[in-house]
């Protein structure tokens, strides 16, 4: 009776032992498998396309990021031009993408033509997933110097429109580029007689501008520097809610015109296809953090672009993002803007 006993009692103390043992050793493996290490990534040269030409602010920053990428992914990063059709031939190339080493440093650019080119083949809110915003830059309403000499002011130069028969000419990069658009929603307050000219690159509108093909320009003072220094293009209105610090002596349009509608931001950000890991978007995303972090790199950034880098990450990008595009849906809406 007593053998009896003690079979069973060892019996039931083995079965309580085993189950304890099992239990243990998936607790210990579990951390394990949460904190295994990522697949590794990049695995092979990274690029980054922009939508713009050579020698724009986009893609001065794509090289600038580039060349700092290079160092702590240990592969090489190559910036690719693909201008065009205001934005949407880089933009559709990178949704396209399959290989997971193709990025878009993109800005409104990218997502716009969703309401303003017909037939898309692609949808930008859904298609690309955004990973980081990178910078906001500086954005100015500048003339020619002949024709801020006329005009004198921000409000001179909107009277000056209206007093040609002609109206003047607005040298833009295409209907849906954001350079476009700010002008033509500006526009809804100010009243200026204007027609818009198209041209290839930011590069070839300043150009125009000082040949006086066209008399003004919506442009980043960094893409219009040299033209400035010299004089050959001056800036008439900040589009901002206050004064740029290092252009303390031009006047914001509520300065200049009292105006108070809604102030386009013109800025630059971090996308990946859709295909993309959400690994890989993190790695990047706290990369990019990580150089924001950087004082001297900021620094650096920030002065050659006249813009402000960002604290970011994928959630509030995208929140930004959305955020942003219900604010243009309303515009387009209100302004009866039909897609072409």
């Amino acid at each position: 009776m007593t053998d009896s006993r003690e079979r069973d009692h060892r019996r039931r103390w083995l079965r309580k032992a085993g189950a304890a043992c099992v239990a243990g050793c998936a607790a210990m493996l579990l951390p394990r498998l949460a904190t295994a290490a990522p697949e590794p990534w990049p695995t092979r040269p990274v690029r980054i396309v922009v939508a713009v030409a050579a020698g724009s602010s986009g893609d001065l920053l794509a090289r600038i990021l580039a060349q700092r990428l290079e160092g702590m992914w240990k592969q090489p990063v190559i910036v690719e031009n693909r201008p065009g059709a205001s934005g949407v031939i880089g933009t559709e190339y990178v949704v396209n993408a399959t290989d997971g080493h193709t990025l878009l440093l993109g800005t409104q650019s990218s997502i716009l033509p969703k309401f303003t080119t017909k037939n898309l083949k692609f949808d930008p809110t859904t298609d690309l997933v955004p990973v980081y915003k990178v910078i906001n830059y500086q954005l100015v309403v500048a003339a020619n110097d002949g024709t801020a000499g006329k005009a004198k002011t921000m409000r001179g130069l909107v009277d000056l429109s209206r007093r040609d028969a002609e109206g003047l000419f607005f040298a833009g990069t295409g209907r849906t580029s954001i350079f476009n658009l700010t002008m033509a929603l500006l526009n809804k307050s100010l009243g200026m007689k204007y027609s818009a000219l198209d041209f290839s690159s930011v590069t070839a509108m300043n150009m125009a501008v000082m040949r006086d093909d066209a008399q003004f320009l919506v442009n980043t003072p960094s893409s219009m520097k040299a033209q400035m220094e010299a004089g050959k293009l001056r800036p008439m209105a900040a589009i901002s809610a206050e004064r740029y610090a290092d252009l303390p002596n031009v006047p914001t349009l509520s300065e200049a015109v009292g105006y108070k509608g809604y102030l386009p931001l013109l800025w630059a950000g971090m996308f990946v296809p859709k295909s993309t890991s959400p690994a890989v978007v993190d790695r990047i995303a706290r990369d990019l953090r990580a150089m924001t972090a950087d004082a001297q790199f900021r620094s650096l950034v920030e002065s050659r672009l006249s813009g402000s880098m960002v604290v970011s990450s994928p959630g509030a990008f995208a929140q930004q993002l959305n955020e942003e595009v219900s604010v243009w849906k309303g515009l387009f809406a209100e302004l009866n803007y039909k897609p072409e």
